[in-house]
């Protein structure tokens, strides 16, 4: 089993903000999140990502529980989970050949990454990944030349780079056209299957969870109102989970900048 939720509760500055998430995926599974904003599905994603500690229940991700290990084995732990932010924290100095490689430091030693991340040895290999989401001629530009959407996509190459044997994406495609976003959610079902990597979520179109994802699961006010394969997923279930969403937003706190990485317990 990949991820595993059992009665996981989150509470945020006395908010309650996920209630009793319980939630597996097994190995090279690939299922999305949809529901109303501030329904929690970032929130659940950053848990996942080990950005957030439960506040009740457990959680295991690829065989461990996260908040039982040592600072080095959490730290092996997080080099296989990648994390495609709707916001990608890209330093506005960085190059984007040093944003993409450093989806790889994780697996280096100290002073390894530290010369990866100054010096890429791995051009090439970076390259290919930009060039899958048609980035390649950004390879040298500097992240604050990049438009909203592109610095998405250097985001999105820097997982791909990485390799993770678990995926999660907060929305990876709102800041994208609708072909660029149909192309990019494809690509990232084709990675997975390809690494046999679990790939979640989360996405504000119903239609692309749809059309992409074999396992939808409903996220409303911080629980979970369905988990069901796509083919029961029809249009008075969606209705439902939508229905007075502009009403009732419970407040999800933002993802957490780069420098809250190492949140423990």
């Amino acid at each position: 089993m990949s991820l595993r939720f059992d009665s996981v509760s989150l509470q945020l500055g006395g908010t309650d903000i996920l209630r009793d998430i319980s939630l597996s995926l097994a190995q090279g599974e690939q299922a999305a999140l949809i529901g109303p904003s501030g329904a929690g599905k970032t929130s659940l994603l950053l848990l996942a990502a080990t950005r957030y500690c439960p506040s009740h229940g457990s959680l295991n991700l690829l065989g461990d529980n996260p908040w039982h290990l040592s600072p080095r084995w959490l730290a092996g732990l997080r080099s296989r989970i990648g994390m495609i932010y709707q916001a990608a924290p890209l330093p506005a100095r960085q190059r984007v050949v040093h944003a993409v490689a450093a989806g790889r430091l994780g697996q280096m030693s100290g002073w390894s990454a530290l010369r990866q991340l100054l010096w890429p040895d791995d051009t090439a290999a970076i390259l290919d990944s930009l060039q899958r989401v048609a980035l390649a001629d950004k390879l040298w530009q500097r992240c604050d030349q990049l438009s909203g959407g592109q610095r998405q996509r250097v985001g999105i190459a820097r997982v791909l780079h990485q390799r993770p044997a678990l995926m999660l994406a907060d929305e990876p495609v709102a800041a994208l056209d609708p072909r660029l976003a149909d192309d990019t959610i494809r690509l990232l079902c084709e990675e997975a299957s390809t690494h046999q990597s679990t790939l979640l979520v989360s996405l504000h179109s119903v239609e692309l969870a749809l059309a992409y994802f074999p396992r939808i699961i409903g996220v409303r006010d911080g629980q979970i109102m369905f988990d069901l394969p796509r083919e029961q997923v029809h249009p008075g279930v969606v209705s439902a989970l939508y229905a007075g969403e502009r009403l009732r937003e419970p407040a999800e706190p933002p993802a957490p900048a780069a420098s809250r990485q190492d949140l423990r317990c």
